[in-house]
């Protein structure tokens, strides 16, 4: 007897502990007040512009570990595509485009260089590092197709699940993106989203 009320005990506190944690998630989200994007399966340049042109985030190469980095802009090849994860909330893999095992990961060091790499997708769906919530000033209609070239999503923030932090762009062409505290009047967070052109 006293073994199942134990038994019980523990399965309700795991119980809520885990709507807690969807709600600490949803609560994380709600700060980030716009419109997420639908991609549409298409890849995907991460842009932005600064004071030194129109950057572009990039992968330094397609395996576990390189980093995510600012390049100038090359609209022809886009480095990503963006999936929905179908978690609750809403959130995304942001995959790279020539290897789609691999996702943009946030690793525990937020303000060092390299705090993006590319990681192995967790399949377990545990490491909540690998997912990221998006919020854009402005989304294009989901009711009709954005063409090549169009824009999905733009003054978007890119805000990591687990660490609650915004990539940021240093302005530093070449530089790895830092992970910052998510602030809205921060141009540096705030990035478009490009479909590739054919």
């Amino acid at each position: 007897m006293l073994s199942t009320r134990l038994s019980v005990a523990m399965a309700l506190a795991a119980t809520c502990s885990a709507r807690a944690a969807v709600l600490a998630l949803a609560a994380r989200q709600s700060d980030l007040t716009g419109c997420a994007p639908s991609f549409e399966g298409h890849p995907v340049s991460i842009i932005y512009g600064g004071s030194t042109g129109v950057d572009e985030l990039a992968v330094t190469g397609d395996v576990a570990g390189a980093n995510v980095i600012t390049r100038a802009m090359s609209a022809r090849t886009p480095e990503f595509l963006v999936e929905n994860s179908g978690k609750f909330p809403a959130s995304y893999l942001i995959k790279d485009q020539n290897d789609h095992e691999l996702v943009a990961y946030a690793t525990t060091i937020p303000r060092a260089d390299a705090a993006i790499k590319l990681n192995a997708i967790d399949d377990s769906e545990q490491d909540d590092r690998q997912y990221w919530f998006l919020s854009c000033a402005t989304c294009a209609d989901p009711s009709f197709p954005v063409p090549p070239g169009g824009v999905f999503g733009t003054s978007c923030q890119i805000a990591n699940v687990a660490l609650d932090l915004c990539i940021q762009q240093t302005g530093v062409l070449g530089d790895p993106p830092v992970l910052a505290p998510c602030d809205a009047s921060e141009p540096n967070q705030l990035f478009n989203f490009l479909r590739e052109f054919l």
